[in-house]
C-alpha cells in the first residue's frame, strides 16, 4: 500500500523498509510489520467540569499521522500476521487511545479554571490552542514517532438541562416583544 511502509526482518536485521515494498519471505524466520503514514483522525468526546462545578461536553477532533514508521514500529505493534494479512494486535487503537488521553488532559485542565461563561463563550478556540500547544510539547508523541498535524474543536457544551435553563430568559424576552407587538 502507498500508505503503509513494509518492513521485514529476518532473524534480527531488517532486510526490507518503505511503501510499495513486495518481497518474499519464509514465514518461520520473517516478522512482518505495516505502519499506515496517512492522516488519520480520531473523534474525540468528554466531559469536564468548570471552577464553578458544572459539566461540560467538548467535541473535538485530532488529525495525526506516523511521521517516523521505524520508530512507531519499534514502539507500537504493527506486527503482520502473514497467514491472515492483518495486524496481530491493534496499533491504531493504541495510538488513538494516547492521544484522546493526553488531549483531554490538556483540555480538562483548562476548562477547570475557567467558569461556565467562560468555557460556553471562548471555550473552543481556548481549548483548540491549549490542546495543539500541549500535544506539540509532548516528547511521548515524537518518541512514540507520531506528529499531531490539526486540532479542532466543533463544540463545548453545558448539559442540556443547564443549556435549556440560560437561554429561558432570551426566549422569555422574545415572546414579551412578541406579546407586545400583537
Amino acid at each position: 500500500k502507498p500508505t503503509a511502509p513494509g518492513r521485514q526482518r529476518r532473524t534480527g536485521p531488517l532486510v526490507t523498509d518503505g511503501p510499495w515494498q513486495a518481497f518474499w519471505f519464509r514465514r518461520r524466520s520473517a516478522a512482518l510489520s505495516e505502519v499506515p503514514v496517512d492522516d488519520r483522525e480520531p473523534p474525540l468526546l468528554f466531559t469536564g467540569r468548570t471552577r464553578d462545578f458544572q459539566d461540560v461536553t467538548v467535541q473535538a477532533t485530532l488529525t495525526y499521522r506516523v511521521s517516523d514508521p521505524a520508530i512507531a514500529a519499534a514502539r507500537v505493534d504493527f506486527g503482520v500476521d502473514p497467514d491472515v494479512g492483518t495486524w496481530r494486535a491493534t496499533p491504531l487503537e493504541q495510538l488513538g487511545s494516547l492521544l484522546t488521553e493526553l488531549a483531554q488532559q490538556h483540555a480538562l485542565d483548562l476548562l477547570a479554571r475557567m467558569s461556565l461563561t467562560e468555557a460556553l463563550a471562548t471555550g473552543m478556540g481556548a481549548v483548540r490552542q491549549r490542546v495543539a500547544a500541549g500535544l506539540e510539547a509532548d516528547t511521548r508523541l515524537s518518541d512514540t514517532g507520531i506528529a499531531v498535524v490539526d486540532v479542532r474543536v466543533v463544540a463545548v457544551r453545558a448539559e442540556p438541562a443547564v443549556e435549556r435553563a440560560r437561554q429561558t430568559p432570551t426566549r422569555e424576552r422574545g415572546h414579551e416583544g412578541a406579546r407586545k407587538a400583537t
